[in-house]
């Protein structure tokens, strides 16, 4: 399985991208991952053509604990796919996109910047992997 982060805008500022270098090799350690920045999200008619797993983060989307989150996880790894996750810069993401989905997921009720959700799910991918291991890092 390959995890596949597109995200709309960059991250500008170096403690945004401390972290998300720092998530980014941890992940790597159980798993492919890449992390695209993206001015605009237009260009993705491949993805949405393709049956690998979509997942689309708004703030209006399911909520998920991390364990539900490490069990989707592990769902999608078994099924061979491709897991691809969206973060919509300023302006969401597009409701095409939204449509093809196959889950809209949301961080919480609250809104945060896109560079801030970047790290969130990163850090949520990371601690996925962390419980279907059984490494003491999520506790």
């Amino acid at each position: 399985m390959r995890i596949i982060l597109l995200c709309g805008g960059r991250l500008r500022e170096g403690f945004f991208r401390e972290a998300a270098s720092e998530y980014t090799k941890r992940i790597r350690r159980f798993a492919r991952i890449e992390v695209r920045e993206m001015e605009d999200l237009k260009s993705l008619e491949r993805i949405l053509d393709s049956d690998d797993y979509l997942i689309a983060l708004d703030e209006n989307g399911r909520e998920m604990t991390s364990l539900e989150f490490a069990e989707l996880v592990k769902k999608i790894y078994l099924s061979g796919k491709d897991l691809y996750l969206i973060i919509g810069g300023w302006s969401g993401i597009e409701e095409r996109i939204k449509r093809r989905a196959d889950l809209i997921l949301s961080l919480s009720r609250m809104t945060f910047p896109y560079q801030l959700a970047r790290i969130m799910i990163l850090e949520q991918i990371y601690r996925a992997f962390s419980l279907l291991r059984g490494i003491d890092y999520h506790k």
